[in-house]
């Protein structure tokens, strides 16, 4: 694995454990880290300053998000991106945006915020995937859904959420880089659209319906 060209991050007031899960995350959906890269503990432990012990916990957490993968007594290396896990992350974020929902309307400038967000997706989105030949990424939809759902986590009163989405968000957009016809981008697209008009009117069941609808876009 070749080491990153950071420098040794400073560890303060956060447990090692969360520092490192978050650094090696940036690294992984950065593409510092490639598909298919040896993680080996040696080289983790020189360029992150700490113990083999937080480096595992990390790593354990990682590989709940199959962004790595183990063979035990073999190799630990960053996952191959999954299309397929695309169908119950979906639905699993949009779970986590129902639970943001009513306090995402009452605030005005988050649902103003997140409307906006969702209308430039759809403004926007490319035909076909002429777009992400060059750098792999996932569909724009993908990222508004995202994008969205951490605008309205942050909103919450619930301390939690917004450590769940983030995670939960960036494992998604990690395997729908090449979901291609498996995601029904136009169902999507469509959820997205009736979510930015019932945020704008401040409709929250109008909301609640919209994000069921995006759920099932993942044809699940």
């Amino acid at each position: 694995m070749p080491i990153p060209t950071t420098p040794s991050p400073a560890f303060c007031r956060r447990l090692h454990r969360d520092e490192v899960f978050e650094l090696v995350l940036d690294a992984i959906v950065s593409g510092e880290l490639a598909e298919g890269e040896r993680l080996r503990d040696t080289e983790l432990e020189e360029w992150l300053g700490v113990s083999r012990t937080p480096i595992r916990m990390a790593l354990a957490r990682l590989e709940d998000l199959s962004l790595i993968e183990t063979v035990p007594k073999r190799y630990t290396r960053v996952s191959h991106a999954r299309p397929w896990l695309v169908r119950p992350l979906l639905p699993t974020l949009c779970s986590l945006v129902l639970l943001a929902l009513v306090e995402a309307v009452a605030d005005d400038e988050t649902r103003v915020a997140v409307a906006a967000v969702l209308r430039q997706a759809g403004a926007e989105a490319p035909a076909g995937d002429e777009a992400r030949v060059v750098a792999p990424s996932a569909p724009p939809v993908v990222e508004a859904l995202v994008s969205a759902a951490r605008t309205m986590a942050a909103a919450s009163s619930n301390g939690r959420l917004e450590g769940m989405v983030v995670h939960f968000g960036v494992a998604l957009l990690f395997h729908a880089r090449f979901v291609g016809d498996d995601l029904d981008e136009a169902g999507l697209t469509e959820g997205l659209s009736s979510l930015a008009v019932a945020l704008e009117r401040a409709d929250v069941e109008a909301a609640r319906t919209a994000v069921e609808a995006i759920a099932s876009s993942a044809g699940q």
